[in-house]
C-alpha cells in the first residue's frame, strides 16, 4: 500500500482547514469560560508560515519529529518557512540548549515538508508566532 506524501503546503492547508473548523464552535461558545484556542489569525498564519533562521550547519531534516526517522536532506545555516510545531524526540545540543519541540518546515522556494528540531532554530525551545500542529 502506497501512502501519499503530504507537502508543506498541503499540510498547511489541512492545519488551516482544521483551524477554520474550530472557529465556528469557538465563536458560538464565546460566552463560555474557556477562550477560543484558534481564530482567523491562526488560520492565516498556517497558510503563510513564518520565516525562521537555522543557526547551525548541515542540520538533518526528518520525515517525522524523531531523530530515528528518515532524513532525506540536511540544511543550514539559512532560512526556512515554519508552518507549525509539535512535541517529538528530545534533542540536546551542547552549549546551545535542548528541546522536545520540532517545527514542520519547507524551503523558501517550496519543497516537501520536513521536520527540524527547534534546538537548531533561532527563537528558543518553542518558537513564538508559530502555531501548534
Amino acid at each position: 500500500m502506497r501512502i501519499p506524501r503530504i507537502t508543506g503546503r498541503t499540510a498547511a492547508l489541512a492545519v488551516a482547514a482544521g483551524a477554520l473548523t474550530l472557529i465556528a464552535p469557538a465563536t458560538a461558545l464565546a460566552s463560555a469560560s474557556a477562550p477560543a484556542a484558534v481564530g482567523p489569525a491562526a488560520a492565516q498564519q498556517a497558510l503563510a508560515g513564518k520565516e525562521v533562521q537555522v543557526w547551525a550547519s548541515n542540520v538533518r531534516l526528518h520525515v517525522e519529529p524523531s531523530v530515528s526517522s528518515d532524513s532525506p536532506t540536511t540544511f543550514g545555516p539559512g532560512k526556512l518557512i515554519d508552518f507549525c510545531q509539535r512535541k517529538g524526540d528530545f534533542v540536546s545540543e551542547p552549549g546551545q540548549g535542548s528541546s522536545s519541540w520540532w517545527s514542520y518546515v519547507e524551503l523558501p522556494g517550496g519543497s516537501d515538508g520536513l521536520w527540524i528540531s527547534n534546538v537548531y532554530l533561532v527563537g528558543g525551545e518553542k518558537i513564538d508566532g508559530v502555531p501548534d500542529c
